[in-house]
């Protein structure tokens, strides 16, 4: 084995490594996705509710995932104000239990997928991963709209840190897949570059 066939080699070897740890930050969407997707608060800015994909897909109880003093709102409401509550139901039928969204599901099995495809064909992990992350920015809104139709003009939503994390990780999912499909066309660049130098020299 001449010298120029053992670089290849390790090259190669190098290129299906780093192939295979392609599929890491798309795994790790999923863990991200245990943190919260979105961040509720009151006007002072104190963070109310911090639901993540999980518990969104399942369905939430407000009175058990609202904190002070939006819980203690909450309950005077329904002691003194029943034509508020009446109100919320217009918006959320079961008020105080939100709706699943079985939906929200697939945002793992996008993840999951990205990470499997990017073993074999970097591309469709690529178009996997985005579609995963359009997804999800489409699915914040969704509750951001709820919460906005709910008519309490004190409470704001924010993408909290799960969000933010998925996000990143799918970017650099996409970068290293990337990376993956455009080293091999470098690599050949450079070969034909050497050898029409190399057919120039012996000319």
């Amino acid at each position: 084995m001449n010298d120029k066939t053992k670089v290849e080699t390790k090259e190669s070897k190098a290129l299906r490594l780093f192939k295979r740890i392609t599929a890491i930050p798309y795994l790790l969407v999923i863990v991200a996705l245990l943190m919260p997707l979105a961040n509720v608060s009151c006007n002072d800015d104190k963070v109310i509710a911090s639901p993540n994909v999980y518990e969104l897909a399942s369905g939430l109880n407000l009175e058990t995932e609202l904190q002070e003093p939006a819980l203690g709102m909450l309950k005077k409401m329904e002691a003194g104000n029943p034509a508020t509550i009446e109100k919320f139901r217009l918006t959320m039928p079961n008020f105080p239990l939100m709706e699943p969204m079985p939906a929200l599901y697939a945002l793992l099995i996008g993840a999951l997928l990205a990470a499997v495809f990017a073993w074999f064909t970097p591309l469709g992990s690529i178009a996997i991963g985005m579609l995963t992350m359009v997804s999800m920015g489409a699915f914040y809104a969704k509750l951001a709209e709820l919460i906005a139709n709910m008519g309490v003009p004190l409470l704001s939503v924010e993408p909290g840190i799960g969000y933010n994390a998925a996000t990143i990780l799918i970017f650099i999912g996409t970068a290293m897949n990337l990376a993956v499909i455009i080293r091999p066309i470098v690599v050949e660049l450079k070969a034909r570059r050497a050898a029409k130098k190399s057919v120039k020299d012996k000319g």
